[in-house]
């Protein structure tokens, strides 16, 4: 199996944040001045920081066990990609090699963030995705969780924009209810 690098941007993770509307990664093209917001879970959230060295915990994670499972297999994640956006749903792709072969999975994008942190892997965004998906970003301070906000909302704004233009009216729903927390700002 061939990697079409081409098609791809390495990205680093550039913050995992908490804002009103829960956690949330920023991955980011180095040199740019754009950044892919995506919302994850609290689990997953934790997980990233104790593989950005946050912290740690008394018994392996589940990222802990699959990286290690990986290792006694003599296998690596050699990449992750970032692919698509589909209703407001991010999708990823952990790349696997294994005695010269490279196998290809499926994955979350915060599964497959916590797995190329672990494994010192690049993460690569599809060209498509970051000129469609990605947002306004500055170098900011941690604290700066405002400009990350307006930049989620301006997102978020964009894609209730598409949905109702492409008459997905249930997704619209979802949008305009996730709109509305990230503008009131957990008041």
């Amino acid at each position: 199996m061939s990697f079409d690098e081409w098609k791809y941007l390495e990205a680093k993770l550039e913050a995992l944040t908490l804002s009103s509307a829960g956690f949330m990664v920023l991955l980011r093209v180095p040199g740019a001045h754009k950044a892919l917001p995506i919302f994850i879970g609290a689990p997953e959230a934790h997980s990233i920081a104790q593989a950005m060295g946050d912290g740690s915990f008394p018994r392996p994670l589940t990222h802990d066990l699959f990286k290690s499972t990986l290792d006694e297999l003599g296998a690596e994640v050699v990449r992750i990609v970032i692919t698509d956006q589909q209703e407001g749903t991010f999708f990823a792709r952990l790349h696997i090699a294994r005695d010269g072969d490279e196998y290809e999975f499926d994955s979350r994008p915060s599964d497959a963030i916590n797995m190329a942190l672990r494994s010192k892997a690049p993460m690569y965004i599809d060209q498509e995705l970051w000129e469609s998906a990605a947002v306004p970003f500055e170098q900011q301070n941690p604290e700066d969780e405002e400009t990350v906000r307006h930049d989620a909302i301006e997102q978020t704004q964009k894609r209730l924009a598409k949905a109702l233009e492409a008459e997905q009216y249930e997704e619209a729903a979802k949008l305009r209810d996730e709109l509305r927390k990230l503008q009131q700002g957990g008041n």
